[in-house]
């Protein structure tokens, strides 16, 4: 009997033997919740004991990098170190002096940090590397020093690019013919010499005496990897782990995931230095590592299997004991009343649509009526609309089905377009199908039949987001009278509707015509006046006998010349606002106030001053040093806009964005042009070369153009902050050294020394040697 009802899946057994079951689940998920919480719990305490481990390894390594910070600090602010900076090829003996000063002040750092292998300084502009006990160029430290013995100089060149670097890296130490591993801290030493490349201090630290304070397990491994997850340094089984490791896993300060290392599975835990960003990780077998977790989900197993055996059997029993009564009542219902239940429904269910299925199907039955009569007639007038009526039908049997009573044979077409919703303004009012569109639509239909009177019939549908009126026309009216009556009705409904709703919408009435089958005419005319949207602006009463007349008139091009456009592009991109402005209002006045264009041509307009704008400011953000930001979404309004007077006041609001912005940048362009020419003079000043024209060869400016645009800034000439940058230098050195004034003069840039006291006692009054008496 089990398996006969089995197959009826959505019977009343079904849901008994659901409800058993999930009694029965209650003890099984409990025992998976302690059985989780224990596991967690365990693999914490194991986890945490590696997390210790790890913390003492990191505490160990942080303390001897804090080192190599201090010991890079008094390097940079070692006198020997700094002078050579400046040092270019070919060097003298003074040079090679200075190196070897280098060198012996190198060793003596090496000495006190046992851990370092070797220190290495390296200058870019000479191309000099010195180390404890010698110099070498660049190539020379690469025989020496890298990641791989095939390393070609190339590569290894560019860890050391960027104008600031602090780096560690993995590397070989060829040390007498045999590579020896080791990690390297590159760093820059910044110097008060700005204009000088920053020499770069190196340090190459022994691999074992970094990893000495790590123990050694036979299980487990230890390794460290950088910020960037690469490979640093590890205590065995280099290999295993640099092929393996799933460093892209290990996220956040701290944590411990699985992974398969080479066919084994091993749970890897690790901590993030807060200090250098270095991950140490220990990797141990999993199967150590779970051995207790093991034990206890044996147990849980066999818990969870016995109580769901026999929690099984139990179910089983309860189940067709309990069935047999529903059985029976199924059993007679289909003997005396001819119903069968087909096991698709629940019994319960069954029992109670057999007794009210007559009046359900009643009911569903005449709302479909209901609603599918609004649907078919409003497709009918759609398509009477649009003139696709089959004229082999009898339309007058149409009628009649659908509800529609034609009085007369004049027939005209208005057409509501909705522009803003007012009150019924929401988020889904732009939607066709949203319910304020529906709304107002609705109110429209009831406003408008109210105000035809007796007038007219008036039968309404939506058609592509607009609302058509088709207006049967009472007979008795002359067609002045038509007239009077088609406009009195748009004008009214306009009035009301933006009286207690405040919404805006541009109307369209067409001409008056006979026959049921110029209806579709007259719906194509008001189409075509609406078009004229574009030229009138929203909120319009438009006619299509006027538009008629508009149209028959000799046809123009519209005005924009190709030197309006390069004009307009030109005012913009000097920020020229008043002009830009004023140029937007003559091509405005020229084709829609003056000389009013066709619609085609309008738009044609419409696109053309957009494409200008999208050129102008594709052109603004290319020649500057910055990005306007907003312009692809300003360009995308204005393709947007629907009516001319909205494009030109969306064009007019751009414009002053633009402006604004173009002249703001400007004024910060000189500013950064001036501070950038002072600090040239600052750094250059002891060169007898400097003067205008070198000053503007450097900044691509001519000599003429730079003295004027620093003069018009700071109200003083260049040659003047050049002579006072010198002779504030020369001032210092004649308070402060027991030089010759000849030598000052040199110092500062002057080749003359007549020059030299001719411009000190133009600028202080007297002469240097007096200068340097008081």
């Amino acid at each position: 009997m089990l398996q006969k009802l089995w197959r009826y899946n959505r019977s009343v057994i079904a849901t008994w033997l659901f409800s058993y079951l999930s009694v029965l689940l209650v003890p099984i998920v409990s025992s998976m919740i302690l059985y989780s919480a224990t596991r967690s719990l365990v693999e914490k305490e194991i986890n945490r004991a590696n997390e210790l481990l790890l913390t003492q390894i990191e505490m160990s390594i942080d303390s001897k990098l804090k080192g190599l910070d201090q010991l890079s600090l008094e390097v940079a602010l070692n006198k020997n170190v700094a002078s050579f900076t400046n040092v270019e090829q070919p060097l003298s003996d003074d040079h090679y002096y200075q190196l070897f000063n280098i060198a012996e002040n190198l060793r003596t750092y090496q000495k006190a940090n046992d851990y370092i292998e070797q220190i290495y300084v390296m200058y870019a502009s000479s191309d000099t590397v010195v180390s404890t006990f010698n110099h070498t160029d660049s190539r020379g430290l690469h025989a020496l020093m890298r990641q791989r013995q095939e390393t070609s100089f190339e590569d290894w060149r560019k860890l050391f690019d960027g104008k600031y670097i602090y780096q560690y890296s993995p590397m070989q130490y060829w040390k007498e013919g045999t590579p020896l591993p080791a990690v390297m801290l590159a760093r820059s030493l910044v110097l008060n010499n700005p204009t000088q490349p920053y020499p770069i201090l190196i340090f190459l630290i022994n691999e074992n005496k970094l990893l000495e304070s790590i123990p050694q397990y036979t299980d487990s491994s230890v390794l460290i990897l950088d910020k960037d997850n690469r490979f640093i340094a590890a205590s065995k089984d280099k290999q295993k782990l640099l092929d393996y490791l799933p460093s892209e896993r290990l996220h956040g300060k701290k944590g411990l995931v699985y992974a398969e290392m080479n066919q084994d599975k091993a749970a890897v835990s690790y901590i993030a230095s807060e200090l250098t960003g270095w991950k140490y990780v220990s990797v141990l077998p999993a199967d150590i590592f779970n051995e207790k977790m093991e034990y206890l989900k044996t147990i849980t197993r066999l818990s969870m299997a016995m109580g769901l055996l026999i929690g099984l059997i139990v179910t089983i029993i309860f189940l067709r004991k309990n069935y047999m009564p529903i059985q029976v009542l199924l059993q007679n219902m289909t003997q005396k009343f001819g119903f069968r239940f087909d096991g698709k429904s629940n019994e319960y269910s069954f029992l109670q649509n057999a007794l009210h299925r007559t009046f359900v199907e009643k009911d569903e039955i005449s709302k479909l009526l209901k609603l599918h009569n609004h649907t078919i007639r409003a497709h009918f007038l759609t398509r009477l609309l649009k003139g696709q009526l089959e004229r082999k039908l009898p339309l007058r049997e149409s009628f009649v089905a659908h509800n529609v009573h034609f009085h007369s044979d004049r027939f005209a077409v208005l057409l509501f377009s909705i522009d803003a919703y007012g009150k019924l303004q929401s988020e889904e009012a732009e939607d066709s199908f949203g319910p304020s569109t529906q709304l107002l639509h609705f109110i429209l239909s009831n406003v408008i039949g109210e105000l035809a009177g007796e007038d007219a019939t008036v039968y309404t549908t939506e058609v592509n987001e607009l609302t058509a009126c088709i207006m049967n026309l009472n007979s008795c009216l002359s067609k002045e009278e038509e007239d009077e009556a088609l406009i009195r009705m748009a004008v009214q409904t306009q009035a009301f509707i933006k009286e207690h709703i405040h919404a805006e919408m541009t109307i369209a009435v067409s001409g008056v015509h006979r026959d049921v089958y110029g209806i579709s005419q007259s719906y194509q005319e008001a189409l075509e006046a609406l078009e004229h949207r574009i030229v009138l602006g929203s909120g319009q009463l438009i006619r299509y006998k006027e538009i008629s007349m508009e149209t028959a008139r000799p046809g123009r091009n519209y005005y924009y010349p190709l030197s309006i456009e390069q004009q307009l592009v030109y005012y913009v991109k000097t920020g020229n606002l008043l002009k830009s402005q004023a140029l937007l209002g003559e091509i405005y006045e020229a084709n829609f106030k003056v000389h009013p264009v066709s619609v085609p041509l309008a738009k044609c307009l419409l696109f053309n001053l957009a494409s200008t704008m999208l050129k102008t400011l594709d052109e603004v953000s290319t020649i500057s040093k910055r990005n306007f930001e907003a312009h692809a979404e300003d360009v995308e309004r204005l393709l947007n806009c629907d009516t001319v007077q909205d494009m030109m006041t969306h064009m007019n609001r751009v414009l002053e964005e633009v402006c604004e912005w173009i002249q703001t940048d400007k004024k910060n362009h000189h500013t950064y042009l001036i501070n950038d020419i002072r600090n040239y003079i600052q750094s250059h000043y002891r060169d007898v070369n400097l003067s205008i024209s070198m000053i503007g060869e450097s900044f691509s400016l001519t000599p003429s153009y730079i003295s004027k645009i620093f003069k018009e800034h700071t109200g003083e000439t260049l040659l003047d902050l050049i002579n006072q940058t010198r002779l504030t230098a020369a001032k210092k050195l004649l308070s402060e050294q027991n030089l010759t004034v000849n030598e000052i003069a040199r110092r500062v840039g002057y080749a003359d020394v007549s020059t030299f006291l001719r411009i000190f006692k133009k600028f202080e009054g007297m002469t240097p040697g007096k200068y340097q008496k008081i």
